[in-house]
């Protein structure tokens, strides 16, 4: 949700004098459209004033107007109608600096309603047309929302990279608070150093800038930097301090944030009574948003606290809404980093179907000069038909030729080269199939790396990739001829093994953790281990369905994790129950796994606390 904040600040924020009369419309629509503040009903007041001296307006400029409109759609609730208006401004047959404005507020309003795949595919088109717009203001605005949205689905290089090149162009006022901001979230994100001076001057810059909303997330970035380098007393001193203006701007959610965080530093400096009141406080106002990284810590201080004491049930009942809050948390960090992946495949995608009609074009180019050439005189005739003809054969043989390379790209996983998900599962249904007919055994054995997203934001996706590379090459050798092995997505994969049973798939996922253990990142340069989480599931329990065998062996591996990760385990019906007994190995995980994820959840994680942000 402080993506929401976010977002809304950025479509409205400092007051300016109302446009009137006496100034050009030109002017006035700049007053308005820089009208930034929280005081909706003053920026209302402004636009409709404006709204009445649209016929002294050129075409352009009324188009404009409209987008403000939007603007007003977006800080009133009505987003669905602002996308609509906002879709037709973007549309082809617009001028493109118009396309780029309207196009940079429709990125930001489907980051709000959280529909991140189409934020993400609206910025494909949107920044190409960067060039053709002169008015700084508007250029800033909208990279603003690009980078805010790149951190949100946890590609925080690229969100630095925005932040870092408008800070460049010497911005001031606002435009500086939120670049600082944007700065520290992504550091934060990529587990970078952070200077005193950086952080004091962002939040300085806020404060001077009139911003509260964005220095409270300024401190609270400080704050949770200053934690990670084991100053908890700084961080804890510098929130307290700035609760009162944060709860003096009245948004819900930030004040949750504030009240989270600083449970959890008093939690660590051993306050329990304090933590536990703050904590409850964070819980009350967070409750409607279970998908932030703030309740779940909340709720985790809450856990240790009841872990503390006596009362078996209290303690049960408080680790439920710890784990269910903290799952609603990385799946939906799983989702935005997802959509990242989605899109970036389908621009890949677009690109050789691009290429491809390229080709196709010039094919038709050849057979129109063919036909041009026949008309010019029957001596050439003979000619010109054998060179047409070979021509023709030649690119068919080359088309032919692609048309069968995109259909093993369609069923190849470029990065690993086995199987993709949508091949995998109709290999592994035809299979499982035939394993029905014949009253055969089956099994399947799913895998997820372990804290991979620590290689990335560590290492680079360089790294990552040569990782995954390796799982592939490692665990391939192992299977059959009849088995199916594909990668899922990320960093999931699966193995298909038809006429064997539950203990085949143990032994199976035993050997290829094995393999993974032998894999030298030193070699590549990299110093990290590769390990996997394994979850197994046979028709014994799941029948010949393999929508219920994904699900099952979903469910073991899921468990492998909770139990510790580098396991296997085996699917039992006892898993699909919420209350499933794990061993004493998950809670001892979260305390030392879940470090990283919750006290420094930026250095691992895609920022949650922007996760509804939205720029204008």
């Amino acid at each position: 949700m402080r993506a929401v904040i976010y977002l809304l600040v950025l479509v409205v924020s400092a007051i300016v004098r109302p446009a009137g009369a006496a100034v050009p419309f030109e002017q006035a629509f700049d007053e308005v459209r820089q009208l930034r503040t929280a005081d909706t009903k003053a920026f209302s007041e402004a636009l409709i004033r404006l709204e009445a001296r649209k016929p002294e307006a050129s075409p352009l400029m009324r188009e404009r107007l409209r987008v403000l409109q939007a603007h007003r759609m977006v800080i009133t609730g009505d987003t669905a109608g602002a996308i609509a208006l906002l879709k037709e401004l973007s549309g082809p047959g617009m001028p493109d600096p118009l396309r780029f404005e309207a196009g940079g507020l429709l990125a930001n309003t489907y980051a709000i309603t959280r529909e991140f795949h189409d934020a993400l595919q609206t910025l494909e088109f949107v920044l190409p047309l960067e060039s053709s717009v002169a008015d700084r203001d508007i250029r800033h605005t909208v990279l603003q929302s690009a980078g805010i949205v790149y951190n949100l689905v946890g590609e925080f290089r690229i969100g630095l990279r925005y932040a870092e090149r408008m800070l460049s162009e010497s911005p001031t006022g606002r435009s500086l608070c939120l670049n600082g901001n944007l700065v520290l979230e992504s550091r934060l994100g990529l587990g970078m150093t952070i200077s005193q001076q950086e952080a004091d001057d962002t939040v300085r810059n806020c404060e001077a800038a009139g911003e509260p909303i964005l220095a409270g997330f300024s401190r609270e970035y400080v704050a949770r930097w200053h934690h990670g380098q084991g100053r908890t007393r700084e961080a804890l001193q510098l929130l307290e301090q700035g609760l009162e203006p944060v709860e003096r701007a009245g948004y819900p959610i930030l004040i949750g944030q504030f009240h989270a965080a600083i449970a959890q530093y008093r939690m660590a400096l051993g306050d329990r009574a304090g933590a536990a009141s703050h904590a409850r406080q964070a819980v009350t106002l967070l409750a409607p948003h279970t998908s932030l990284l703030a309740i779940v810590v909340a709720y985790r201080v809450l856990y240790e606290i009841e872990e503390a004491g006596d009362d078996a049930s209290a303690t049960l009942a408080a680790y439920r809404q710890y784990s269910d809050a903290e799952r609603a948390y990385f799946n939906d960090v799983k989702s935005r980093e997802m959509a990242y992946q989605v899109v970036r495949h389908q621009s890949l995608q677009q690109a050789q179907q691009i290429e491809l009609l390229h080709q196709k074009n010039q094919l038709l180019e050849l057979q129109q000069r063919v036909s041009e050439q026949r008309a010019q005189n029957w001596l050439l005739l003979a000619l010109v038909l054998i060179a047409g003809m070979t021509s023709v054969g030649y690119w068919a043989y080359k088309t032919k030729r692609l048309q069968v390379r995109l259909k093993r790209m369609t069923e190849t996983d470029a990065l690993t080269g086995i199987s993709n998900r949508q091949h995998f599962s109709g290999r592994a249904a035809a299979a499982l199939g035939e394993c029905a007919r014949d009253a055969e055994p089956a099994v399947l054995v799913m895998f997820d790396l372990d804290h991979f997203k620590q290689v990335n934001d560590r290492f680079g996706h360089a790294a990552g990739d040569w990782a995954l590379r390796r799982v592939a090459e490692a665990a391939r050798p192992l299977c059959r001829n009849v088995d199916v092995f594909g990668r899922l997505g990320g960093e999931e994969f699966a193995l298909f093994l038809p006429g064997l049973d539950a203990a085949a798939g143990i032994r199976l996922a035993g050997d290829v953790q094995a393999r993974f253990g032998a894999i030298d990142t030193g070699a590549a340069g990299y110093g990290f281990r590769i390990a996997a989480s394994f979850g197994v599931a046979a028709v014994d329990s799941a029948g010949y369905s393999l929508a219920t065998l994904m699900h099952q062996a979903d469910q073991a591996m899921y468990a492998a994790k909770r139990g510790g990760r580098g396991q296997v385990r085996v699917f039992e019906t006892a898993m699909e129950s919420d209350t499933f007994e794990m061993s004493p190995a998950p809670i001892d995980l979260l305390r030392r796994g879940q470090r990283d994820d919750v006290t420094n959840p930026a250095a691992t994680q895609p920022s949650d606390t922007n996760a509804q942000r939205a720029i204008a």
